[in-house]
């Protein structure tokens, strides 16, 4: 079959398989990439080979409430996680601009949110994951491991994530309270985001057409 990226370039012919569990599905394979929502840019994860949708691979198989400790599998998606987690005060620590993308994939990519200045990428709350690499064998790896750390962030190329621990964050409410300030130019906007470092999120929306001393005028929430 033909797969893309989220951003439909380019298409690619693959061969596609759905992981269940049972890594015989990777038998006869010299080359293959591991595929979460396809919510990725570009050919991050499709193969030109055999391409492993982890869709089906997406259990929550622990929780600990007095921690946020949460286990999964690395094909559950993020908006499945805050469906069931929100509404018992939960969230996740770190959210990127969608919230189709599963754990795996968010691992993968170490994706960051609008949090990025306070909490960092998602991969600081990772505490342990699941890898089976290409020799078949399945390693465990915690932070500060040397294979942990090339995971992060390492876009599949060590092996298939199967699942990980992280905690999740304690919150409230489901709304938030927000609060905008304009910025007349680029620079005012960059001195409103040192003096809002304090701030849990922040983002900015930017006037691209805007030119002269307007270059560069935001809105940032």
């Amino acid at each position: 079959m033909k797969l893309a990226g989220w951003g439909n370039y380019p298409w690619v012919e693959t061969v596609a398989r759905s992981f269940r569990g049972d890594p015989a599905v990777l038998d006869g394979a010299n080359s293959l990439i591991a595929r979460g929502n396809g919510r990725a840019y570009g050919d991050a994860a499709v193969s030109h080979h055999l391409t492993v949708s982890m869709l089906a691979h997406d259990r929550l198989l622990a929780f600990e409430p007095e921690t946020g400790r949460l286990t999964c599998e690395a094909g559950a998606l993020l908006s499945d996680i805050v469906a069931a987690f929100l509404p018992r005060g939960w969230f996740a620590p770190v959210t990127p601009g969608t919230r189709l993308v599963t754990v795996g994939g968010m691992i993968a990519a170490d994706v960051h949110g609008k949090n990025h200045h306070v909490a960092g990428s998602f991969g600081r709350h990772v505490e342990s994951l699941r890898l089976l690499r290409a020799d078949g064998s399945v390693t465990e790896c915690r932070r500060g491991e040397p294979l942990f750390r090339a995971t992060v962030g390492g876009m599949g190329l060590t092996g298939i994530i199967l699942n990980a621990t992280f905690r999740m964050q304690r919150v409230e409410t489901a709304y938030i309270r927000q609060q905008t300030v304009a910025a007349a130019n680029l620079d005012a906007v960059m001195a409103a985001f040192e003096e809002s470092a304090g701030w849990t999120h922040s983002v900015a929306w930017i006037d691209c057409l805007a030119g002269g001393a307007a270059l560069g005028r935001s809105l940032l929430y």
